[in-house]
């Protein structure tokens, strides 16, 4: 009986994987909590060079990000350390470059919150599958920020890829292979090494469960529980000190013979120029911001004050990766199954904000992704605060991004 119920556990277990693996492995974000997503980076214009690309071509990640001006204060934030990176399924891509504001993101660096930031990332494909690629922003001691995400799907043979750079004397070396023998051989000396550690005291008796014992009733009776230790033991463990010490000092000895020069790991902290906060022509205070569960329905009641020459109307409100887009002034679609985009999402009372007018607008932002996405889960934060960015087009073709942010009131009927 028990049996058959294991069997019926591992088969259950199994079709689980295979029915839900590429939910697992695309929507992993979703399992963050609301208020980390909301109020932490703002990523907008995100643009990948190509959907389908072969095996050793090459994908360019453009887009914008900003730190949210309503960082939660329990989570250290990006002024500490940050470092630009990709989240993929796998080493499945090579970075080749990343950048922020034109510099070079190869080590960490600190962004200020409520900036603008510009970034790319290059990037080389190595394997063939078919992969969600996010950018991400690693935050020291807070932890990973996802981007949106596109499906990227890479043909050709992984044979194919080949992963070669030049070294300061002028030597071409393939990062794929470079040294695999000697890694290999290392790796089996040492498990060769181990393994003789292990076979030794494995034959000695009494074992584990039954020493551990032992060496209690010697300290229980104020005897030395190292008599249990015999001098050929004492013998044994000295050897095999002597031989790791030793190896050790072969090994360097020979990595220096063979590698003269050499460049450490670098730790030090790249500076991104300190920046002024976004210009901006209009001023947006949120009044009230409520969400109605039953209908999965947002709401924000918005003074706006727009300084501008040309009348703006409400195209966009971007929280959390979701994007919410008003029809009557955008035309958007997904560009896949799986990009979190409204197209009828966004619903505003109020009209157009005439240049030179404050007017209250009420913006409704409508879908089921507030459910599928978790972000429901924003009704059990103490704080209850929600931030965003909301975006304006006006008649001129211009565009004006605002973040706003505040306390949210959940509505039950």
């Amino acid at each position: 009986m028990s049996n058959t119920f294991n069997r019926v556990k591992t088969i259950g277990a199994y079709l689980l994987l295979v029915l839900f693996s590429d939910s697992v492995l695309a929507h992993g974000e979703r399992a963050q909590q609301a208020n980390l997503r909301m109020r932490t980076v703002n990523w907008y214009d995100i643009e990948m060079s190509q959907s389908k690309l072969d095996v050793g071509g090459e994908l360019i990640i453009r887009g914008r990000l900003r730190p949210s001006n309503f960082w939660p204060e329990h989570i250290p934030s990006v002024d500490g350390r940050v470092f630009l990176n990709l989240g993929a399924s796998g080493p499945n891509f090579v970075r080749e470059t990343s950048h922020i504001d034109g510099v070079s993101m190869v080590q960490s660096t600190s962004l200020q919150l409520g900036r603008d930031y510009a970034f790319e990332i290059k990037l080389k494909a190595r394997r063939p599958g078919r992969f969600h690629v996010h950018p991400i922003l690693s935050v020291k001691d807070a932890g990973t920020m996802v981007g949106p995400g596109r499906w990227i799907e890479v043909g050709g043979s992984a044979a194919d890829f080949v992963n070669e750079v030049e070294t300061m004397f002028g030597r071409m070396v393939d990062l794929e292979t470079f040294n695999l023998n000697v890694i290999y051989t290392w790796h089996a000396l040492w498990f060769v090494i181990g393994g003789a550690w292990l076979f030794y005291w494995f034959r000695k008796r009494p074992l584990l469960i039954a020493r551990m014992r032992a060496v209690e009733q010697a300290e229980a009776q104020g005897g030395d529980a190292n008599d249990i230790l015999s001098a050929r033991d004492r013998q044994v463990a000295i050897g095999f000190v002597i031989v790791t010490f030793v190896l050790i000092a072969v090994g360097y000895q020979w990595a220096e013979s063979r590698h003269p020069v050499t460049t450490p790991l670098r730790t030090a902290k790249i500076n991104v120029p300190k920046k002024d906060p976004p210009a901006s022509d209009i001023s947006v205070i949120l009044n009230e911001a409520r969400y109605r569960i039953p209908g999965r329905s947002f709401q924000m009641s918005l003074t706006v004050e727009n300084n501008g020459d040309s009348a703006l109307n409400v195209s966009e409100f971007s929280i959390a990766n979701l994007r919410f887009i008003n029809p009557s002034v955008q035309t958007l679609k997904p560009v896949d199954s799986h990009d979190l985009i409204a197209p009828n999402g966004l619903r505003v009372e109020g009209g157009q904000i005439p240049a030179g007018e404050t007017k209250t607008v009420n913006v409704f932002a409508e879908d089921a992704l507030w459910e599928t996405q978790r972000l429901t889960q924003m009704i059990n934060d103490p704080d209850s605060i929600i931030a965003g960015l909301l975006f304006f087009h006006g008649d001129d073709g211009g565009r004006e991004v605002v973040e706003i942010g505040g306390s949210m009131l959940p509505v039950f009927n």
